[in-house]
């Protein structure tokens, strides 16, 4: 009996000549948990967080739409329409944006992380029954909505900056130092933080102000993560927090 052999392209090694099979992934590569991790953590979560977010908020600015008066629109309407923006553009950027070259994994990063972001989601919906320790002035109301849609603007104008860089847990991608980064290191933290204080102006109440605190706190201690990070990742990074305030333009 003769036995034939495949032809075989000269000058190419055998092993060149058939496809080789896909390697399956395994239940025991440290690479294969850490990609579903990113899809849960990366992907799913904060989309779904920030999803919920602007369906709360679309709820809010549907409620106040009948009304037609100047004044209450600019106050009222405007931040939310803007707040709601600021819960959108973050859905489309988890959902495309690429996986981090490095990332703070650790626990104590991670509940600060959703600590501060499921805070901003209470601040604003939470009605206590308790009575108000100060009762403002009309104008606290109108200097309020301003300041919230201030807040929400710088927030816009700063997620046009980092864009794919979003991130809820510390990440790095690309060191982003040009617009709002070069008057604040964390400009989304003082964008937020500025917003929760406007909310508070007018609703000065005991729990409110308790979690105002709590928030506060978290968004500092993710910025230290954060900064601790990128101080790692990009070797200019300590010239630019040298130069850069980090919380509040010009001050802090």
């Amino acid at each position: 009996m003769t036995v034939t052999t495949p032809a075989v392209a000269p000058g190419l090694p055998a092993e060149r000549q058939a496809p080789k099979p896909s390697r399956r992934p395994s239940f025991s590569d440290r690479e294969y948990w850490a990609g579903l991790r990113y899809l849960a953590f990366g992907r799913a979560v904060p989309t779904a967080l920030f999803g919920f977010l602007g369906w709360i908020q679309l709820q809010r600015v549907f409620s106040v739409l009948p009304e037609t008066n100047f004044q209450y629109a600019v106050t009222t309407v405007l931040p939310r329409l803007l707040y709601l923006t600021f819960c959108c553009v973050p859905v489309v950027i988890y959902v495309t944006r690429p996986r981090p070259t490095a990332s703070d994994g650790r626990l104590i990063a991670r509940v600060a992380a959703f600590g501060g972001t499921l805070t901003l989601l209470l601040l604003p919906v939470y009605t206590p029954s308790s009575a108000p320790l100060f009762t403002a002035p009309a104008w606290f109301e109108s200097l309020s909505g301003v300041l919230l849609a201030g807040a929400w603007t710088f927030a816009i104008w700063s997620l046009s900056f980092l864009r794919r860089s979003l991130s809820v847990i510390p990440e790095a991608r690309r060191l982003t130092t040009s617009g709002p980064y070069r008057l604040v290191g964390h400009p989304l933290y003082f964008a937020e933080i500025s917003a929760a204080v406007a909310v508070q102006l007018t609703n000065l109440r005991l729990f409110p102000l308790l979690a105002l605190g709590i928030f506060i706190g978290l968004q500092l201690t993710r910025a230290h993560f954060e900064e601790r990070l990128l101080r790692g990742a990009f070797a200019e990074y300590a010239a630019y927090a040298a130069r850069t305030r980090r919380i509040v333009p010009f001050l802090l």
